[in-house]
């Protein structure tokens, strides 16, 4: 059944963004409200990779949305570019880009966005080719203003660097190669290496995938931590295949706090809260069960956590705090939002599923966004196309909500 539309948001609290993985070759996003009804849309096929290529799934449709603060999508076409869409899926501008997993506004008008490329890096005094995460900074006009390698901010921890080379170790040891001398007549131009989709698919496929290290799927533009522990203006990051959560100062290229190594497994969307706690999706891939955990950064404690029974989300998710101190949870690949109370309980939850003639991705969506409802006033009506697409695709609906612990 297709699912139920609305021209009018509803006063029933927050609205939810997400794309659905499968809507590839011409991937739209939604808004829904709390009664799971579709308040607006966007759709467009640019940049997507030519379906006869046949692509993997995870360079198919959005890797990620977001809603900006002017009513404007920003659709991460994943390893190749980023779009601004205006509330009618016109396009704004689209920077060329190998952008990645997520983006965040600053104050300023900036946007912050994770880009990868390919580097040759000497581990342990052996040689190897590392797709290096970078947070890429642009313009309000999608020019870039600044990019800033995560390898490099990495490597001036000792302890942080010696988590990289114990991972490329690993691979080693699994007989994963990935040797500059053997690769680099593949990736580079002259002096120039190359950098994008073509690139990254053909260094992800190898055996082991040896050179995605570092991982990043995550970058929050931070205010200033209450204790002083970082500035406004640094940002949170996540590096999924080191369990490692860090905020990192871009201006003085420093490392100003970290934590996870040994709690966290393949953690998703860490988040910074309004009393300076830190709030993270922990995945759990090496234990078969998910986690939302909340850490003072202050003594590096766990001081809240809710792991209910048969939460298990190996890839993508994530979780945020809301408004009312709920705490929005996305598990990404059994399609569900999920509204989890301090105490446990779950008193919301939404599933998402699409067509039956999609081809199933490896999740649902990515992650799931709560909007403010008075940003859906920007959103106008012009959506009619995009929204008539969604409705055809994919179906939402409010499911029954059972008490917990925590």
């Amino acid at each position: 059944m297709p699912m139920p539309s609305t021209s009018r948001p509803t006063k029933s609290g927050e609205m939810f963004l997400f794309s659905p993985s499968s809507s590839y070759p011409r991937p739209f996003a939604c808004v829904v409200d709390t009664e799971a009804r579709l308040v607006h849309a966007w759709s467009s096929p640019i940049g997507q990779a030519d379906p006869e290529t046949n692509p993997p799934t995870w360079l198919r449709g959005w890797n990620h949305v977001e809603l900006g603060p002017d009513g404007h999508l920003y659709a991460m076409v994943p390893l190749h570019c980023l779009i601004k869409l205006a509330p009618d899926s016109t396009l704004v501008w689209q920077a060329h880009l190998p952008v990645h997993h997520d983006l965040d506004f600053a104050r300023s008008g900036e946007i912050y966005v994770l880009t990868e490329e390919p580097r040759a890096v000497t581990s342990r005094g052996q040689g190897h080719v590392l797709l290096d995460n970078t947070v890429t900074v642009l313009g309000p006009d999608g020019q870039v203003r600044a990019a800033h390698s995560l390898y490099d901010l990495l490597s001036t921890v000792p302890l942080l660097l010696a988590l990289v080379d114990d991972v490329i170790e690993q691979h080693r040891a699994a007989g994963h190669t990935a040797v500059p001398g053997a690769l680099a007549p593949r990736l580079t131009r002259g002096e120039v290496w190359a950098r994008g989709r073509d690139v990254s698919l053909f260094l992800r496929t190898r055996p082991g995938s040896p050179s995605d290290v570092l991982h990043t799927n995550t970058v929050e533009v931070l205010d200033a931590h209450p204790h002083g522990l970082w500035a406004a203006g640094d940002v949170l990051v996540s590096f999924r295949n080191l369990d490692l959560i860090a905020v990192l100062d871009l201006r003085h290229h420093e490392v100003r706090w970290w934590w996870g190594p040994g709690e966290l497994s393949g953690q998703h969307q860490p988040s910074a809260l309004p009393g300076g706690n830190v709030l993270v999706f922990d995945n759990g891939r090496a234990h078969g069960r998910s986690r939302v955990v909340e850490i003072d950064p202050v003594t590096s404690q766990i001081v809240w956590e809710h792991g209910p029974d048969g939460l298990f989300c190996e890839m993508a998710g994530g979780c945020e705090q809301l408004s009312d101190g709920t705490v929005l949870v996305s598990d990404a690949q059994a399609g569900r939002g999920l509204k989890v109370t301090r105490d446990g309980r779950i008193d919301w939850a939404m599933e998402v599923t699409t067509s039956a003639t999609a081809r199933r991705s490896r999740a649902e969506f990515y992650r799931m966004a709560a909007i403010p409802t008075a940003a859906v006033a920007l959103l106008g009506s012009g959506d009619r196309p995009a929204r008539a697409l969604a409705s055809s695709r994919v179906t939402c609906r409010l499911t029954a909500t059972t008490r917990s612990t925590t």
